[in-house]
């Protein structure tokens, strides 16, 4: 697919789009080990921000607390590996992956694991709660944006690309690209997916 052609198809994909409904999506989260409540008051906030562009609402949701016939449109599970807090030295992690989404016979499934020793071993130990709780929602809504848009796609750059540098997980912005967004609209999931590999950090 040409340049030329990709970006129109964006620009109508985005112009179809424009009016759409804004979907509402339940992220049920099971509880972080550690998190500073200020951490995760930015990590919601952070992630709502980021998905707002794409159209989505975000109802959270305790996973403990789930219910029998609760029923939404869009729904991602999430879990969090080691302990989130800070001040500490974080445990030595296991995968070299800050996250990553469960896929079975090549489908996207709405369940995603973050690894908060990885994600603190790159912030540091004594970072403060802010600065990790919008680390995490960026983790958070790459992950999510692999389920919306049923792809295993990633782009050059922005949330949606495959490695995150400490300057993305800390800056004060950092966002979707356009495509992305697209991507995770109704129309544009119809455009097919490519490869995914798990988010992974730059080397220091």
């Amino acid at each position: 697919m040409s340049l030329a052609f990709r970006a129109l198809l964006l620009v109508v994909l985005i112009s179809a789009c424009a009016q759409a409904q804004t979907r509402e999506l339940a992220v049920y989260l099971e509880p972080a080990l550690g998190l500073d409540s200020e951490a995760d008051r930015t990590m919601r906030n952070e992630l709502q921000k980021l998905l707002a562009p794409a159209g989505l609402e975000i109802t959270w949701k305790n996973l403990s607390e789930r219910k029998a016939g609760e029923n939404f449109e869009l729904v991602a599970v999430s879990s969090f590996e080691g302990s989130c807090a800070t001040g500490e030295a974080p445990a030595m992690p296991t995968a070299t992956a800050l996250a990553d989404t469960s896929i079975s016979n090549a489908h996207i499934l709405p369940f995603f694991r973050v690894a908060c020793a990885r994600v603190l071993q790159m912030l540091g130990s004594h970072v403060e709660p802010a600065v990790l709780g919008r680390a995490l929602g960026r983790v958070m809504a790459h992950e999510i944006y692999h389920i919306v848009s049923q792809t295993k796609d990633h782009q050059e750059t922005g949330v949606a690309k495959a490695v995150f540098s400490l300057a993305d997980l800390t800056a004060a912005r950092f966002e979707f690209d356009a495509w992305s967004l697209a991507r995770m609209r109704p129309v544009a999931r119809m455009a097919g997916a490519a490869t995914k590999k798990r988010l992974t950090a730059l080397s220091n």
